[in-house]
């Protein structure tokens, strides 16, 4: 399956699941006190959170999402790989104006009316997700793809391995 997230703010894109993710945080909630927000809901598997350029540069990502397949060591500007639980068999790839929207405000819920269609479709479970970002926005260059400007790819697992403490490709603390 592929999407394309054409709007909204691009520079943080969220893989969450929305039924485990606790998106309020309060109605004035700093900017570190978001970052630290994402990191213990990443400690939890309910959200995998990257920020996808360090000039703030909007772009529409295509994204190009696959389950269980076999990626080989390909060229590619960056890649990382974390863990998430799905619930209710479904996640949601979402922008930061949700996050920061569903952070603020009690009653905005993730997705919100933008990002429900990024709706990915999977079994119930623990998964391995493998993000490997081709097009370095900063930039302007692909490297390896030129088709998608990021892979996301799911492997079920027994077992939830440990994410990073920090957002993936995180230019702040």
């Amino acid at each position: 399956m592929e999407f394309c997230m054409k709007y909204g703010d691009t520079n943080f894109i969220g893989l969450v699941n929305a039924e485990k993710y606790k998106a309020f945080v309060d109605e004035d909630w700093e900017f570190e006190q978001l970052l630290q927000h994402f990191r213990e809901e990443m400690k939890d598997s309910n959200i995998l959170v990257f920020q996808m350029t360090t000039e703030g540069i909007e772009h529409s990502w295509t994204i190009e999402v696959l389950v269980g397949a076999t990626i080989a060591n390909i060229d590619c500007y960056r890649r990382s790989e974390g863990y998430i639980t799905v619930t209710e068999g479904k996640l949601f790839l979402v922008d930061y104006d949700c996050l920061t929207m569903s952070a603020q405000f009690k009653d905005e819920k993730i997705p919100d009316e933008n990002c429900e269609k990024y709706l990915i479709e999977l079994n119930n479970g623990v998964y391995k997700v493998e993000i490997i970002q081709f097009y370095n926005v900063d930039q302007g260059e692909h490297i390896g793809s030129e088709k998608v400007n990021m892979l996301i790819n799911f492997i079920e697992v027994r077992e939830l391995g440990v994410n990073p403490d920090k957002l993936f490709w995180c230019s702040y603390i």
